[in-house]
């Protein structure tokens, strides 16, 4: 029978507030060692939908140096340590967006490399989002906000034509639908 695997060894390569890549020696469940095994630990994430009372979901624009280009994305960052999740979630909302909401629900979570990575992310709706402040950002962050339709957004998701082109801005738009 598999049975978790132990981690015998863990030594850390490289580490910034933003990832740890660790290189690690494991015991199979059947006794078989793996001496390089690569695990990426990254803060856990919050992704919030944000709709307005008119059905426009508030997106940002921003440089992403992955791709090395701007996109549109949900608001969304890190949480920070000892933070809890919804506190996260409308804290990233209005420090990127300047918009608040007092209906924050959950709507999902998942791993997006569980062969890879150790953090989770977490999607949130926040339904009757209102402007409620000037922006609040990073001294690494340079975002522009604009509103869109959902429907319009949900529809182009549907038909592989998002303007979003992360896999969980896309999947959070798809889960929020359920929720509204």
């Amino acid at each position: 029978m598999i049975e978790k695997w132990d981690i015998l060894e863990s030594k850390e390569i490289f580490s910034s507030p933003f990832v740890t890549l660790k290189e690690e020696k494991l015991k199979r469940s059947d006794g078989k060692i793996i001496k390089h095994y690569y695990a990426i630990e990254r803060p856990d994430v919050v992704y919030v939908v944000a709709l307005t009372k008119d059905r426009e979901i508030v997106l940002v624009y921003q440089y992403k140096n992955g791709i090395k280009d701007l996109v549109w994305e949900l608001p969304a960052g890190f949480i920070e340590k000892d933070e809890k999740v919804e506190e996260a979630a409308r804290r990233e909302l209005l420090e990127e967006t300047g918009y608040s909401s007092d209906r924050l629900t959950k709507i999902g979570s998942f791993s997006s490399s569980a062969g890879l990575a150790r953090n989770t992310n977490y999607f949130f709706l926040a339904k009757n989002a209102e402007k409620a402040s000037k922006q609040k950002l990073d001294e690494n962050e340079e975002i522009e906000i604009k509103m869109y339709s959902f429907d319009k957004v949900l529809e182009d998701i549907k038909n592989l034509k998002s303007i979003l082109p992360e896999a969980q801005a896309q999947l959070a738009v798809i889960l929020a639908e359920r929720f509204i």
